[in-house]
């Protein structure tokens, strides 16, 4: 009775090795550009887009297709700072140059935005409905939009810097975010400024959020910065471990409130508002700049984007959940 006890605890042991449960864990590392964004299409479906930052090569596409990472030929040096797709077929990306590219899921085509300055932010309720934001910071903003013959530049309240991202829950409630601690609103007719109470020397660096009464800003330059909207007003987060962490660069949200910040020195915020863990152990020599979020399952990618010109570019992607493949071809 005693060995077949022992037998069945080993047998235990054995099926249950490496079934810890979610953790996080470093998939791809030493890439060769900066991966900036990543977007969760579905649990095969992850799409992630940077570039060169000025150094050698060109911009960076993957795709993860729940086995292995494919690099997706771009013909363009420029990085590509931010990747949003309606499905794996139906994917758009932006970044310098005024570039915007669309993947089919079989070729990348160029698309006329009309514009030099550099696009930092895309998101849509529909292939026709889509917006693109960026500018000149310190300089100017821009705002973009697609219907169904192309892109055009629309007319945006005054501001004296750049837009960075742009999220919404649905065509008539879109929300743009950027330097001056601007916070841009999009009702289906008109884009109207909305209070933050921040000082023009904030910059807010990525918005995003689940729904009209559930959204979140994050930004800040040696103090981290991080905003929440309630459909009414925006208040800023207190959550004790946001006064560790020198800068924010991205949030996510998933379906049930959970919260991912990234930013600076690899820090990687995850919880419910309110109840955030630090969980900042993967890449304290790197900074993250994308998250996403979605059904459980969290990236965030980033690398040296912060280092002076002409420093060689290195990125990673992490990634939160189940352990996956880290193959790159």
């Amino acid at each position: 009775m005693l060995a077949r006890a022992l037998v069945a605890a080993a047998v235990t042991i054995l099926l249950t090795a490496g079934c810890q449960g979610p953790s996080w864990s470093v998939p791809l590392d030493k890439l060769d550009r900066v991966p900036l964004s990543v977007w969760i299409g579905g649990p095969r479906d992850v799409f992630a887009s940077g570039g060169p930052l000025g150094s050698t090569g060109n911009a960076l596409l993957l795709h993860y297709d729940g086995a292995v990472w494919n690099q997706i030929p771009v013909a363009s040096p420029a990085t590509l700072w931010w990747v949003f797709g309606f499905s794996a077929t139906d994917v758009y990306a932006v970044g310098e140059q005024g570039t915007i590219v669309h993947w089919d899921g079989a070729t990348v085509s160029t698309m006329t935005s009309g514009v030099t300055s550099t696009l930092y932010g895309v998101w849509g309720a529909s292939p026709d409905d889509l917006w693109a934001v960026g500018g000149q910071p310190d300089v100017s903003g821009v705002l973009l939009h697609k219907d169904a013959s192309g892109w055009h530049t629309v007319a945006s309240p005054t501001m004296s810097g750049a837009y960075f991202k742009v999220w919404g829950s649905a065509s008539n409630d879109v929300f743009v975010c950027g330097q001056g601690g601007t916070i841009l609103h999009w009702d289906g007719e008109k884009w109207t400024s909305q209070p933050t109470g921040l000082p023009q020397s904030q910059t807010l660096f990525t918005i995003a959020g689940r729904a009209p009464n559930d959204v979140y800003a994050v930004g800040g330059l040696g103090t981290a910065l991080a905003l929440r909207y309630d459909g009414a007003t925006w208040s800023k987060l207190a959550d004790a471990p946001l006064a560790k962490v020198d800068s924010l660069a991205g949030v996510a949200v998933d379906s049930d409130g959970t919260l991912l910040l990234v930013g600076g020195n690899g820090a990687a915020l995850r919880g419910k508002a309110g109840a955030l863990v630090d969980e900042s152990r993967l890449a304290a020599t790197d900074d993250f700049h994308g998250a996403a979020i979605a059904a459980g399952q969290a990236f965030a990618v980033g690398g040296n984007y912060l280092a002076p010109a002409p420093a060689v570019r290195h990125g990673l992607v992490a990634h939160y959940g189940d352990s996956i493949p880290g193959m790159l071809r």
